[in-house]
């Protein structure tokens, strides 16, 4: 009898227990909802120069009032901008992201950035990443051409900006945005992977070594020129200690607690001639 009864409060504990497992399952769901589970959506947009001339606009030129009207739609709607080092703090230690996280990327470091995105995003209280050219700066730190039509920052101006809590810099290669041969960052068709390899973690060495000693940074991404990427590439990428890559494939990214999920993550180029409210609503519903 004693044994029954000893079963009996055994059973019990443990009805008692699974109860309070479920309770806690559940209270634990409520406060991280599946967005920890899928991960956080990040739609992640993707800008090239600003001009002001209309004959100009295309495909990867938009004018001052287009990316103004942009940030003004992203604003109205809650959404709040993040940077690459925003990510790597919530998938090292967990420091939350906003409810609606958007990324803004400016590609090849144009001078008008200074001109056109610097004040915009101080208007609107919004950061960008913005990845620059070795080889450019190169050329505009020798021979200076401050003409926001076609000039490139110099490596002062890109300390600037990075000085000015409004843009993150990040490595878009030293030398490797050309179409002529290889295709910016990509393997060659015959290239043996050792040799693109070297090939590449001596470009994006020499890349980070620039940007820090002659502007101040440390680059934690590299973005991909002309978006050409593959295994190979991406295991210089992590060799190297970079925390993320951006590419050019048009999907929306889910952002978890995994180191992994920062490598490759998708773009939307902004044309000029797209509808915002079409655009925009491709992206982020």
């Amino acid at each position: 009898m004693a044994f029954f009864r000893s079963r009996e409060r055994l059973d019990a504990v443990l009805i008692v227990c699974c109860l309070c497992a479920g309770l806690f399952i559940a209270g634990f769901s409520r406060l991280f909802p599946a967005q920890e589970e899928e991960g956080i959506r990040l739609p992640v947009l993707m800008y090239h120069s600003i001009l002001k001339d209309p004959k100009r606009a295309g495909k990867y030129v938009v004018s001052p009032d287009t990316l103004k009207g942009d940030l003004q739609y992203l604003k109205e709607r809650g959404y709040t901008t993040v940077v690459v080092e925003d990510l790597i703090r919530y998938v090292d230690q967990g420091t939350p992201l906003p409810e609606k996280p958007v990324m803004l990327t400016f590609d090849d470091g144009h001078y008008n950035y200074i001109s056109y995105l610097l004040p915009l995003l101080e208007e609107y209280d919004m950061k960008a990443v913005v990845s620059v050219v070795g080889e450019f700066a190169d050329t505009y730190t020798e021979t200076p051409d401050p003409n926001p039509n076609y000039g490139y920052l110099s490596w002062e101006e890109i300390g600037q900006l990075a000085r000015s809590g409004r843009v993150e810099i990040q490595n878009h290669s030293y030398n490797l945005h050309h179409q002529q041969n290889r295709k910016g960052a990509g393997q060659k068709k015959g290239e043996s992977t050792e040799a693109y390899q070297k090939l590449l973690r001596e470009d994006l060495t020499e890349m980070q070594t620039a940007l820090f000693h002659r502007a101040g940074v440390r680059s934690t991404c590299f973005t991909y020129p002309l978006g050409n990427m593959n295994s190979a590439s991406e295991e210089v990428v992590r060799e190297l200690g970079l925390r993320a890559s951006l590419g050019c494939g048009e999907r929306v990214n889910r952002i978890t607690r995994d180191p992994q999920c920062l490598y490759g993550l998708g773009r939307f180029n902004r044309p000029a001639n797209a509808a915002r409210e079409t655009f925009m609503n491709r992206i982020l519903e």
